[in-house]
């Protein structure tokens, strides 16, 4: 499915991340807010979302992961995940993006 991105909003909150993405799809406007925690795997940026719903509907936790796992592992992404060689870990402490140095 095509969508165009019109919006996106990001919050550090605590030890998360929420995005709200506003889109359009055939001409209709739909809303995605997903929550997680930054992390980092083998140089690359990794994302293990907590909750995720579209509009006002919830997405189930394995649906949720599926489709997250699949965006961050595809050849398209991979290299926009890509990290500093010299940054070992991220994560988000008390609303703050903290990075570990090797």
């Amino acid at each position: 499915m095509r969508s165009n991105v019109k919006d996106v909003k990001v919050q550090l909150i605590d030890d998360r991340v929420r995005a709200y993405v506003v889109f359009d799809v055939h001409g209709k406007e739909m809303t995605l807010q997903l929550e997680g925690k930054l992390g980092a795997d083998n140089g690359f940026l990794r994302f293990e979302p907590v909750s995720g719903q579209i509009g006002a509907l919830p997405i189930p936790q394995a649906t949720l992961e599926a489709a997250v796992r699949r965006m961050m592992e595809s050849p398209e992404n991979r290299e926009k995940l890509k990290l500093p060689s010299d940054i070992s870990d991220l994560t988000i402490e008390k609303g703050e993006v903290v990075a570990k140095y090797q």
